[in-house]
């Protein structure tokens, strides 16, 4: 399980920057760096609507299919920590893993 760091501010689930998911997802199947990976989790907190009221989830479930990750075992995360990166971000695409790390 991981705990995950979230820089994307606008995201329904970020609570001071951490994720109040119990999972997400990673995309990025052919990624070679952080920016071709995404967070397909995100979704953009809109003005007028409440942000997730839960707390951040230290012991995240984390599906990837970043298959260049060391990280990727089987599809799943196994760091114990994720770093999510995106300000201002409007859909998963213009979010990253910013934990890729491409030596595997």
């Amino acid at each position: 399980m991981t705990d995950i760091t979230c820089s994307v501010t606008n995201c329904y689930y970020n609570k001071r920057m951490g994720c109040t998911a119990s999972g997400i997802k990673v995309y990025g199947e052919h990624a070679h760096q952080s920016r071709g990976t995404s967070c397909d989790t995100f979704i953009e907190q809109k003005p007028g609507i409440q942000s997730s009221t839960a707390d951040p989830n230290h012991h995240s479930h984390i599906i990837c299919s970043a298959e260049n990750c060391q990280y990727n075992k089987n599809e799943v995360c196994e760091a114990t920590d994720v770093l999510v990166n995106g300000k201002n971000a409007e859909r998963p695409e213009e979010t990253c893993c910013s934990t890729f790390d491409s030596t595997k």
